[in-house]
């Protein structure tokens, strides 16, 4: 039998009993001020959206289902602020963002309509323009399609292209070079199933390194969804891509993001240039998916 890619590499499991209790966002916290007028119980959505539940509401206060208590300035404060998600934990609420001084960026969860962005230093992680990040993931993974065996999902982000794909993968491996996005997705209810799912092996670590560690052929589907060239050159040079061809099994077949960097930049067209790259490392049949704003590719019958 074969072994799991678990007995490769350690798995990073944060302790998601420890995260805070709720989560709110702008339009949720607007539900609940709605609901004070001349109400002593309301039925509101809850992380996010995620859950839903009773609140109790006093004059000055509502009380939660875990027993948690805000006052009204609190809950004010949450739905004057549209862009930000916050936690609740011991009756105090705090802003899901944070500086590291060491990495010297600035990371921050931001609420959407859906499941929420990821922003690093004013920069989004997901697409949110014409789409949201959930429809975004979906369409990510809808690529490489039918998804079975094992999935290598190269950035981990939030998380959610790795949980689309263990719905019907044996087991998916996603790489985070960053802590602070880890921690942070560790405190998102929607990247819950990353840390809960034992389908799901989370490594903290540089993707460029790690995939080193993995046997010949062992993924039967990647997804290599990357930052932009200029943040992270590495995951788009050929050493990089002769890695992906060598774990990637054969007839298996890479999804690659590239964005639309050529509309902003002249002159660059980036998605044929990582064509290219890819043709020359061996992948064949790679074609652009508009829809997805990436590639597709597959390694040969050998």
């Amino acid at each position: 039998m074969a072994r799991s890619l678990n007995s490769y590499v350690p798995r990073l499991m944060p302790n998601w009993k420890n995260r805070p209790v709720l989560c709110l966002s702008s339009n949720q916290a607007q539900q609940i001020l709605d609901s004070l007028r001349g109400n002593n119980e309301a039925a509101t959505c809850l992380d996010l959206g995620l859950t839903s539940g009773s609140i109790e509401l006093h004059r000055n206060s509502a009380i939660f289902p875990d027993g948690q208590k805000l006052q009204i300035e609190q809950i004010m404060t949450i739905a004057e602020d549209p862009d930000i998600a916050y936690s609740i934990n011991n009756n105090q609420i705090e802003k899901l963002m944070w500086f590291d001084e060491q990495t010297n960026k600035f990371y921050k969860l931001r609420g959407t309509e859906t499941w929420p962005a990821l922003e690093i230093s004013g920069i989004l992680m997901h697409r949110i323009k014409a789409t949201d990040p959930k429809s975004d993931a979906q369409q990510k993974v809808a690529t490489i399609s039918p998804i079975s065996g094992r999935v290598l999902d190269t950035c981990f982000g939030l998380g959610y292209t790795a949980t689309l794909a263990a719905d019907r993968a044996s087991e998916v491996t996603t790489i985070e070079y960053d802590p602070n996005v880890v921690a942070l997705a560790s405190r998102n209810p929607y990247s819950r199933q990353c840390f809960e799912n034992p389908k799901i092996c989370l490594i903290e670590g540089d993707a460029t390194e790690i995939i080193q560690r993995f046997e010949n052929g062992c993924f039967d589907r990647i997804i290599h969804d990357p930052p932009t060239l200029a943040v992270a050159g590495d995951l788009y040079g050929d050493k990089f891509y002769t890695e992906l061809f060598r774990v990637l099994r054969a007839e298996g077949v890479m999804f690659h993001y590239t964005g639309k960097p050529g509309s902003r930049h002249r002159n660059v067209d980036l998605p044929t240039r990582v064509s290219q790259r890819l043709s020359a490392i061996g992948f064949t049949k790679v074609r652009k998916r508009p829809d997805a704003l990436g590639l597709i590719a597959k390694k040969p019958q050998q």
